[in-house]
């Protein structure tokens, strides 16, 4: 499924407001206009040819089609269908009514189906029609809205009764969640209908919920574990093995554990370290140290390593970006083990401390270890409490 916006119009009303919604969307978003309308998107638009995102679905036209603007002939089933699969936000100018039936054979589920978002023909309502929370639907029919001047009609349970989304919560940050789709809906439900819910947090960012307004009155933020147990609905956030462990055993009715990106990985190695080296010296060091490698924000080594193969990798294969700094930087920040190896073979005090501690700007949870041809130590990115 490609990241891209399609916007169909099926009437003169809808292909003008349509393009206005292309043009606010930007980027990678491209109007359907019934052949017919086209005139009315190009007024809005420049004519150019169509992005090669969205290659025109219309053969053997003569015509100049707008920016992003694209053609077609009735009926629109076809072409829904097709951008159904092929993208990831869908704004019909249509009835829902139409759209529910033009969609009904091509619904999976909310994990897979793509954002579809419905507009009227009057501009007045953005209707998030389906996979509102984790396909982002309930977001763009906010962001249509703004760009028309419309409402913004959204129906999730959680944005209706303004409390937490269990399955997006820190999905902006990148947090995993640890939980199965039925422990999620579970939870969620208990969120929904005020059951009391307590929340434990140790690392991660803290800045989750809009200060500006208090937490709902069913959710306790605990302040340790222990606290955690009275309460049989929990979400936990940590990076931490062993704090999802005990908070497994306190058998509560729902549980969702989070994993935030809170951790730095610095690491240093000798010219042709091999990625299976690197890969077991940080799964043992996690596992020692009882860390979550979903939590792995990022992978902090020299300059001088920006090509080595088995450190781009391991982070290729995390998921996660390396960060490189220059010798004087590193020489500038030793870290707690002092000079290393690769102060005589390299002019630098070391790598994988100076570099953690550059990457994260928090002090070192796990200090130097190493292979025989690496070394890997572990800081924890600090934020403030909420």
């Amino acid at each position: 499924m490609a990241d891209t916006t399609a916007i169909v119009a099926i009437s003169r009303r809808g292909a003008v407001i349509g393009a206005r919604v292309r043009n606010a969307l930007g980027g990678n978003a491209a109007l359907y206009a019934e052949q017919r309308f086209l005139g009315d998107a190009i007024s809005v638009q420049t004519v150019q040819k169509p992005s090669p995102v969205h290659p025109a679905p219309v053969e053997g036209q003569d015509h100049q089609p707008a920016q992003n603007a694209i053609p077609f002939d009735l009926p629109a089933r076809p072409l829904v269908a097709r951008l159904f699969v092929e993208c990831e936000r869908l704004v019909l100018m249509m009835p829902v009514g139409a759209a529910v039936r033009l969609l009904a054979a091509h619904i999976g589920d909310k994990h897979s189906d793509c954002a579809v978002v419905c507009v009227d023909d009057g501009g007045r309502f953005a209707v998030s029609l389906l996979s509102g929370h984790i396909g982002g639907a309930d977001a763009l029919a906010e962001q249509v809205a703004r760009a028309i001047d419309a409402t913004a009609v959204i129906t999730s349970a959680s944005h209706a009764l303004n409390t937490i989304a269990v399955d997006l919560l820190g999905a902006a940050l990148g947090w995993r969640i640890e939980a199965s789709s039925q422990m999620v809906t579970r939870a969620s439900a208990a969120m929904v209908n005020g059951e009391p819910v307590g929340i434990y947090q140790d690392s991660g960012e803290r800045d989750w919920w809009d200060t500006n307004r208090p937490l709902p009155s069913n959710i306790t933020v605990c302040d340790t574990i222990d606290a955690l147990a009275a309460f049989p609905n929990a979400l936990v956030i940590s990076d931490r093995t062993d704090v999802s462990e005990r908070v497994a055993a306190q058998g509560h009715r729902t549980l969702v554990v989070y994993k935030p990106r809170s951790l730095v990985v610095g690491i240093g190695s000798r010219r042709g370290v091999d990625f299976a080296e690197v890969d077991a010296l940080l799964r043992d060091t996690f596992r020692a140290n009882r860390l979550a490698i979903e939590s792995v924000r990022c992978i902090a080594t020299a300059e001088l390593k920006r090509d080595e193969a088995g450190i781009n990798m391991l982070a290729e294969h995390l998921g996660v970006p390396v960060l490189h700094y220059e010798a004087d930087e590193l020489n500038a920040t030793p870290g707690p083990s002092g000079a290393s190896e690769s102060q005589r073979l390299l002019g630098i005090v070391g790598v994988a401390e100076p570099a953690v501690l550059l990457a994260s700007g928090a002090d070192i949870i796990v200090p130097k270890v190493r292979s025989e041809s690496a070394t890997l130590a572990v800081a924890r990115i600090v934020h403030e409490n909420i």
